[in-house]
């Protein structure tokens, strides 16, 4: 599927397999996944991305996805067992180069916590 494609079907299949019983945070969550896509996607085969795929990123370790050429400081976190939870994935995406010092990924992270958490409940309901 191109990128385009996956681009209009991913929110799409992930919102019809959401229910009643999801967090209200799951819509949001998605929101706020659009302002990561430009760079980073859902589907592990997606290539040629600026970023890595951030299907099943939770407990991931750092640096491990294998489509993904990481930058040296992404490696070197890798090395040092950095493992993606909710708590380091939150203060990552607030401010990535105080969590993996020389990262790649834009300084500018999301500043409120609310964008945060749902971004990352969303993330976890996506899963692998």
């Amino acid at each position: 599927m191109s990128r385009l494609g996956a681009a209009l079907v991913a929110p799409a299949l992930l919102a019809a397999c959401a229910s009643a019983s999801d967090p209200p945070q799951f819509a949001e969550g998605e929101r706020q996944f659009q302002r990561c896509y430009a760079c980073h996607s859902l589907d592990p085969a997606d290539k040629g991305l600026q970023g890595p795929p951030l299907a099943g990123i939770i407990g991931r370790r750092a640096g491990t996805a294998p489509t993904f050429e990481y930058s040296p400081a992404m490696r070197a976190a890798r090395s040092g067992g950095l493992v993606w939870t909710p708590d380091i994935l939150d203060r990552f995406i607030a401010d990535p180069d105080a969590v993996v010092r020389g990262t790649s990924m834009s300084p500018t992270g999301m500043v409120r916590a609310a964008d945060r958490a749902a971004l990352i409940a969303y993330l976890a309901a996506a899963g692998p």
